[in-house]
């Protein structure tokens, strides 16, 4: 994975930010869940004096829906990703071209596990 540039960050950016360790038995990131999140804004922090980000990040919350949290990250744990162009491969092998047959699609029930993808829709990275 590779960390954002504090310089070059810039609020409305999508980047991937840990959700929740599984294993914390293991070393640096693997055994971490990471979510999508959005950049509101960055700074210094109060007692640290390092680079932060803050973030809207999507949380779960029931099947093929999200919820959403703001949350101040440091800038090293924020990572650069590559979730657009992943939920572009997956819609692309699903047929899926346009907002309306996503929607259908969630509420027929043809694809599950689709929270982070409604995310990227709902937050305008997709179609």
């Amino acid at each position: 994975m590779k960390g954002v540039n504090f310089d070059e960050v810039k609020a409305g950016d999508l980047v991937q930010v840990p959700r929740y360790q599984f294993a914390p038995m293991r070393r640096g990131w693997n055994g971490w869940l990471f979510s999508e999140a959005i950049v509101l804004r960055k700074g210094i922090g109060r007692k640290s004096n390092k680079p932060v980000i803050v973030v809207e990040m999507r949380t779960p919350k029931s099947t093929n829906d999200y919820g959403t949290a703001e949350r101040t990250f440091r800038a090293d744990c924020v990572f650069l990703t590559n979730g657009v162009e992943i939920a572009r491969k997956f819609l692309k092998e699903d047929g899926i071209e346009s907002k309306e047959e996503f929607e259908k699609a969630i509420e027929s029930e043809e694809i599950t596990g689709a929270d982070w993808i409604k995310f990227l829709v709902d937050k305008g990275f997709l179609f």
